[in-house]
C-alpha cells in the first residue's frame, strides 16, 4: 500500500501527526471525505465490485473514483491500520425513513479504538459528519455538530451501537451495528447482494454524495440536491448535463451507462 501516494491524493500532511490520536483520526476522516465521493457507479454500469486493496487503490487513488461502504470503509480502514490505529469492521443494519430496515450486514461500519474508547470512523455511509463519533451511553452522549446537522453514536449495551442524526428535535437512528468485528470477506454475500440483486437500493438507484464547503451535494438519476444549512436546492440531472455535474461537485470523470441512453 503506497501511503505516500494516498496522502498526496488526499492532501494529507504526513508530518502533522505522528501518533494514532483522536485529533489525527478526525484529520484523516475530513481529508478523505472531502476528496473521495460515496458512489455506486460501478454497480449501475454492471462492473464487478472488488474489495481487494490493490483494486481499491487503483480505483480510488489512480482513477480518482469513490465507492460504497465496503469499498470506502475497507480502504480507509486499511490506511488507518498502516498509520497505527486499531480498526474494526462491523456489520450494520440500515434504518430507512419509511420505518423499514435493510438486511443485516448491508452496511459495513468502521470503529477505531483509542485509549480503550471506541469511535465510529465511517467514511462510507453518506450523510455523516467530517469527524469521528465517540460511542457513548445515553448519559452522557457525545453529539457532533456538522454543516448538515447534529450526529451521535450511542450504545445501550455491549453488543450494539446506533448512529443517529437529530431531525426535528428527535434523534433518528440511521443504522444499528453489531460490536462483532468481521473480516472484509465475511461481507462477500452482502456485497454480492448489494451489487447485483434487483431488490438492492444500490441496484435500483444511482447514489453519489460528497460533503461540500456549503454542506453536501447528492446526485440521483433525476436530481442533484445541494443541502445547505438553511435550505435545499434541486437541479435536474439529464444525459446532457450529468458529466459536468459529476466533475463540478464530485471530481468524477466517468460515464454512467443508464444516463447515456
Amino acid at each position: 500500500m503506497d501511503i505516500q501516494a494516498i496522502e498526496h491524493y488526499l492532501d494529507i500532511d504526513s508530518s502533522q501527526y505522528n501518533e494514532p490520536t483522536v485529533e489525527a483520526l478526525d484529520y484523516y476522516i475530513k481529508q478523505y471525505m472531502m476528496t473521495v465521493p460515496f458512489e455506486n457507479i460501478n454497480v449501475q454500469n454492471g462492473v464487478p465490485i472488488s474489495v481487494e486493496i490493490e483494486d481499491l487503490f487503483d480505483k480510488i487513488i489512480n482513477q480518482h473514483r469513490g465507492g460504497f461502504c465496503y469499498e470506502m470503509n475497507h480502504f480507509f480502514g486499511t490506511y488507518l491500520e498502516e498509520k497505527g490505529f486499531t480498526v474494526y469492521r462491523m456489520p450494520a443494519t440500515i434504518h430507512q425513513p419509511d420505518g423499514h430496515t435493510s438486511r443485516h450486514g448491508s452496511h459495513m461500519s468502521l470503529v477505531v479504538s483509542i485509549d480503550d474508547i471506541n469511535y465510529v470512523a465511517d467514511v462510507g455511509f453518506g450523510d455523516l459528519p467530517l469527524q469521528s463519533l465517540r460511542i457513548g451511553t445515553l448519559d452522557p452522549t457525545h453529539p457532533v455538530m456538522d454543516l448538515t446537522g447534529q450526529f451521535r453514536a450511542i450504545s445501550e449495551n455491549e453488543d450494539t451501537y446506533s448512529v443517529q442524526k437529530l431531525e426535528n428535535e428527535q434523534w433518528v437512528t440511521r443504522y444499528v451495528a453489531e460490536m462483532k468485528p468481521q473480516n472484509i470477506h465475511d461481507f462477500d454475500p452482502m456485497i454480492e447482494y448489494n451489487s447485483k440483486n434487483p431488490e438492492s437500493i444500490f441496484v435500483k438507484q444511482l447514489i453519489i454524495t460528497k460533503p461540500q464547503l456549503f454542506g453536501r451535494a447528492t446526485m440521483s438519476f433525476n436530481h442533484l440536491t445541494l443541502s445547505k444549512q438553511d435550505n435545499k436546492e434541486k437541479i435536474d440531472v439529464t444525459s446532457d448535463n450529468y458529466r459536468d455535474i459529476l466533475k463540478k461537485y464530485f471530481n468524477l470523470d466517468v460515464k454512467i451507462k443508464p444516463l447515456e441512453q
